[in-house]
C-alpha cells in the first residue's frame, strides 16, 4: 500500500475510533504522533463555521444558525455546520487526538494546529463561471468560495505558520490536508441554467480543477493528503436517513 493509501486508512481508522470509542481515540492514535495539524477544504460536508461569515458578506440569511442545526452537539447550539451534530472532519480530528479544526474566517485564535477553509455551497470551478449571462438582480449563488479561493486563503495564512522553506517543509510534513467533497454544487447550480450538453462539456475542467487542488495540497504536505468523497453515497444504503433531511451528524 502506498503512502496515500496508508494516510486514507489512518483517517478512516480515526473516524471509526471516534465513533466507537470516543474516550480512547486520542490515547490510541495521538501517541503515535501521526499529525500535528489538519488543514481542510471543501463544501458543507466539511465546513465547521465559515458559512455564516460568507453569507454575511452578501447579506444573505443563513439557515444553519438556527435549530435544528447543532441540536445534538456543542451544547445544542448552532455552530455554522450544515449538520445537527458533528461532521466527518470532527471525528477525524478527535480520532487523531487533535482539536476540532477551527473555521478560518471566524476563528480568532491560533491556527498552529490547523484551519478549515471549507464553505457550505462552495464550488470547484470559480463562481464567475456560473454567473455568465446572469441578468441584473440574479441570485448571488454560488458565492465566491471556490476551491481556488480556499487555496488562496491558505496562502494568506501560511506566513503566520512558517517562514523559511525548511520550516514550511517540516511543519506541513506533519500536517494532514483534508480535501473534502467538491463538484456536487457545480452541478447543482448548473441544472436549470445550462443544458445537459453544456454541463457535460465542463466535466473535464471540473475533474482537472479538483485533481489539481488535491495535488497542490499533496505537494505541500508531502503526500499527507486525504481526499474524501460525498458522504451521501455512504448513507444511500439506508434511505430512511435521507428522507426529508438535509444533513446528518452524530
Amino acid at each position: 500500500m502506498g503512502s496515500g493509501g496508508r494516510l486514507v486508512l489512518a483517517a478512516l481508522m480515526a473516524v471509526a475510533l471516534a465513533i466507537l470509542h470516543p474516550s480512547a481515540e486520542a490515547a490510541s492514535l495521538h501517541g503515535g504522533g501521526l499529525f500535528d495539524s489538519i488543514f481542510a477544504f471543501g463544501d458543507s460536508f466539511t465546513d465547521t463555521g465559515n458559512n455564516p461569515i460568507v453569507f454575511g458578506w452578501y447579506n444573505v440569511f443563513d439557515v444553519v444558525m438556527r435549530p435544528p442545526y447543532g441540536m445534538t452537539s456543542f451544547g445544542g447550539h448552532p455552530t455554522g455546520r450544515n449538520c445537527n451534530g458533528r461532521l466527518i472532519i470532527d471525528f477525524i480530528a478527535q480520532g487523531l487526538g487533535l482539536p476540532l479544526v477551527p473555521p478560518y474566517l471566524s476563528h480568532k485564535g491560533s491556527f498552529q494546529q490547523g484551519a478549515n477553509f471549507a464553505v457550505g455551497g462552495a464550488t470547484a470551478l470559480n463562481s464567475s463561471f456560473f454567473h455568465i449571462g446572469d441578468p441584473p438582480g440574479a441570485s448571488p449563488f454560488p458565492l465566491n468560495t471556490s476551491l481556488e479561493v480556499q487555496l488562496g486563503w491558505f496562502e494568506e495564512l501560511k506566513p503566520s505558520l512558517c517562514q523559511t522553506d525548511q520550516e514550511c517543509k517540516d511543519f506541513f510534513g506533519r500536517s494532514l490536508f483534508f480535501v473534502g467533497e467538491f463538484g456536487i454544487n457545480d452541478y447543482h447550480y448548473s441544472f436549470g441554467k445550462k443544458s445537459m450538453q453544456e454541463i457535460r462539456a465542463f466535466v473535464p475542467d471540473l475533474i482537472q480543477t479538483i485533481s489539481m487542488g488535491a495535488e497542490s495540497d499533496r505537494a505541500r504536505g508531502e503526500d499527507s493528503s486525504c481526499p474524501w468523497d460525498d458522504p451521501v453515497r455512504m448513507r444511500a444504503a439506508d434511505p430512511r436517513r435521507l428522507r426529508g433531511r438535509r444533513r446528518f451528524g452524530i
